[in-house]
């Protein structure tokens, strides 16, 4: 297990609950591995914008249905490079190494942005086991569901150990005029 803070092990520990109670892979799942990054990326964009297109329960709250999002070069950037710092560090945490939030990465990207989420997940092999793991958690499915959001982006990153896979969405609502 990578050298994690107390904060950081729940989290952990909380992915590797989700991923252990999402079904098996399927044949026809983007797996990490043998489909192309790109082709991954695409396809957790594809699940997401289907999960927003029905009204579902995150938790205790409500969600109508919400415009499908768009992906985001720039968010996509963001995503891809903290997905490979907790790789390379191997860590798990919202918080980059160089102490920087979401928010942060966002910008530093080039995206003006007036709302940003991120989820995060590590273990997930394939597209449809993360996006299952986010949808069953509240937190990353209110993220999911929250039509302020525009945006999407996506990063994967693999560590060196078998099943070492880091998964990064971030959400944006651009700045007024942008």
């Amino acid at each position: 297990m990578p050298n994690m803070s107390k904060r950081q092990n729940v989290n952990f520990i909380a992915a590797l609950v989700v991923v252990a109670l999402i079904s098996s892979v399927n044949a026809g799942d983007a797996i990490v591995g043998r489909e192309s990054d790109a082709t991954i990326r695409a396809r957790v964009v594809e699940l997401v914008n289907n999960a927003r297109s029905k009204s579902r329960r995150c938790g205790s709250e409500r969600f109508a249905a919400a415009p499908p999002l768009d992906l985001s070069r720039k968010l996509s950037d963001a995503a891809g490079h903290h997905a490979r710092d907790m790789a390379r560090k191997k860590f798990f945490d919202h918080r980059g190494t160089d102490g920087s939030q979401p928010r942060d990465r966002v910008l530093r990207a080039g995206y003006a942005s007036r709302l940003t989420g991120e989820n995060i997940a590590f273990g997930p092999v394939s597209a449809e086991e993360a996006v299952s793991g986010w949808l069953a958690s509240p937190g990353h499915c209110e993220n999911i569901m929250d039509p302020r959001f525009q945006h999407i982006g996506v990063g994967l990153a693999t560590g060196r150990k078998r099943g070492s896979i880091y998964w990064v969405q971030d959400f944006g609502a651009p700045q007024p005029g942008r």
